[in-house]
C-alpha cells in the first residue's frame, strides 16, 4: 500500500519474514463454496492462510464469506479459485461469473451476458472492501500469479478475469501488474481513499488537520457534554460484549435516515443475520472492534471494525442524527486515532472508505486502489477494448446525464399545465 507517498511494508510491521520462495505450486482450482464449508480440513487451510496472508485482508475470510454467502444472496456461480502447495493452502479468490458493469456500469436494459460477454470478476458483495486476493507469504508471486491466470481458462471458459479494489502499491498488487504486462489487460485507478500509519508520537491531527478544525472539533466536544451533562468518550466493547455491540449498532443505525430509506441492515432481509454471524465469528478469534462515542446516558456514534495481522479494517458507522450539527462521527474518528496509538500491536487503520469521501475524513494518509482487467484464453485481446468502450459509454451517459434530466423535467412540467 502506500499511504503519503511512502510504501507500507505489511510483512515487517507484523514481524514477518517475506522471503518469496520458487515454490512448484499444486493445481489450481475452483471449488464451491459449499463443497468448502463441508470439509472440515479445507476450512482449516482457509483460516490459516487468512491469518497469515502476505496482505490482510479480512474480507475474504472464511468468517465473513460464509455468512455473506448464505443471507447476502451469493450468484449460483460463487467459486474459490484456489491454489495448494504440498497441500498447504497458498491462494484464494472467491469469485462469480459477471458482465463489465461491475467495472464501468452501462444503461438500464443493456446486457452484454446475452451477448456471451460473461467473464469471472472477484465477489465483493456489499460488505467486502477490499479485492486483494489471500497470498501465502512464503510463495513466489510472480509463479503464482502466472499459474492462476494460466490455469483459470482451463477450469472455466471465460475471456477475462476482473479484479476490483487491489491496493496499487502492495506486493499482491505490484506482481500482478507484472503479470499481466505481457498480456492483454486493462487497469483503472478507482481512486485513494483515507488510511492511517502508525507515527512515532500522536501527531496525526496536527498534520492532517489545520488547528482551526481541531478547536471547531474541541468546542463541539464541549458543547454535546453541556447538553448531555457529562464527559462524551469513546469506549470499545467487541472483545467483551460482543453480541449486544453488534444490536446496539444496528438499533442506532436503524433509526437514522438509513432506516427511513429502507438501506439499514436491520431493515434489509438477511442483512442483519450476516452482521450478527460474521461479528461472532469474528469475536471468538478477538479480532471484532466495536467502539461507541457518548456520555454515561447517551450513545452519539457507534462503529464497528475488525482487525487482521497489524491492520485495523473499517467496517461500519452509525450516528444519532439529533446531535449531526455536532459531528458526532468526526469526534468518534479522532478518538480512534488515539485509541490507535495506544496499541503497539497495530501498525495502520484502514477506514474501508469510499474515495470519494477521502476529503471529508480526519484520516490523512492515502492508499491508491485500482481495478485490473486481464484477458484470458482465446477471445484476451477483445477484452480490453470491450472494457475501454464500455468505460466510454459510461462516461457519455454520465455527461449527458444533467441534460436529460432537465429534458425530462421540462415534459413533466408540460404535462402537468396541459392537464390543468
Amino acid at each position: 500500500m502506500l499511504v503519503t507517498g511512502r510504501p507500507v511494508d505489511h510483512t515487517a510491521a507484523s514481524g514477518v519474514s517475506f522471503v518469496p520462495r520458487r515454490l512448484r505450486l499444486g493445481s489450481v482450482a475452483l471449488t464451491a463454496v459449499r463443497a468448502a464449508e463441508r470439509d472440515p480440513g479445507f476450512l482449516a487451510r482457509w483460516h490459516d492462510l487468512e491469518r497469515r496472508a502476505l496482505e490482510p485482508n479480512p474480507f475474504l475470510a472464511p468468517q465473513m464469506v460464509l455468512p455473506a454467502a448464505r443471507h447476502l444472496g451469493a450468484p449460483p456461480s460463487l467459486r474459490l479459485v484456489t491454489a495448494e502447495h504440498d497441500g498447504r493452502l497458498v491462494f484464494l479468490l472467491p469469485v462469480i461469473e459477471a458482465t463489465p458493469h461491475a467495472l464501468a456500469p452501462v444503461p438500464p436494459g443493456v446486457s452484454l451476458g446475452r451477448l456471451g460477454l460473461t467473464g469471472l470478476r472477484t465477489w465483493l458483495h456489499p460488505y467486502c472492501f477490499l479485492g486483494t486476493p489471500l497470498v501465502d507469504p512464503d510463495v513466489d508471486l510472480d509463479a503464482l500469479w502466472e499459474a492462476v491466470l494460466g490455469e483459470l481458462p482451463v477450469l472455466r471458459a471465460r475471456p477475462w478475469l476482473e479484479l476490483p479494489k487491489v491496493p496499487v502499491e502492495g506486493p499482491v498488487g505490484r506482481a500482478l501488474q507484472r503479470a499481466v504486462a505481457t498480456r492483454p489487460a486493462r487497469h483503472t485507478s478507482l481512486g485513494a481513499r483515507s488510511f492511517a500509519h502508525r507515527r512515532p508520537s500522536p501527531t496525526y491531527l496536527a498534520e492532517w488537520t489545520t488547528s482551526k478544525k481541531r478547536g471547531e472539533l474541541k468546542r463541539k466536544r464541549r458543547v454535546l457534554g453541556r447538553e448531555l451533562g457529562g464527559e462524551v468518550g469513546t469506549a470499545e466493547h467487541g472483545r467483551t460484549a460482543s453480541g449486544d455491540a453488534v444490536s446496539r449498532f444496528l438499533a442506532l443505525e436503524a433509526s437514522g435516515w438509513k432506516g427511513r430509506a429502507g438501506t439499514a441492515m436491520a431493515v434489509r432481509p438477511g442483512h442483519d443475520r450476516f452482521l450478527r454471524e460474521m461479528a461472532a465469528a469474528f469475536a471468538e478469534d478477538g479480532r471484532l472492534l466495536a467502539f461507541a462515542l457518548g456520555t454515561d446516558t447517551r450513545i452519539l456514534a457507534r462503529s464497528l471494525a475488525i482487525t487482521a495481522g497489524p491492520g485495523v479494517f473499517g467496517l461500519k458507522r452509525a450516528f444519532d442524527e439529533e446531535f449531526a450539527r455536532c459531528s458526532p462521527g468526526t469526534l468518534l474518528d479522532v478518538d480512534l486515532l488515539a485509541w490507535f496509538h495506544e496499541q503497539p500491536e497495530l501498525a495502520w487503520i484502514d477506514t474501508s472508505s469510499d474515495p470519494s469521501r477521502a476529503d471529508a475524513d480526519v484520516y490523512g494518509d492515502r492508499v491508491e486502489i485500482g481495478t485490473t482487467v486481464v484477458g484470458l484464453g482465446h477471445a484476451a485481446r477483445r477484452v480490453p477494448p470491450l472494457f475501454a468502450a464500455v468505460d466510454a459509454a459510461r462516461d457519455e451517459v454520465r455527461r449527458r446525464r444533467p441534460a436529460l434530466a432537465r429534458q425530462v423535467e421540462r415534459l413533466r412540467a408540460g404535462r402537468s399545465r396541459s392537464a390543468q
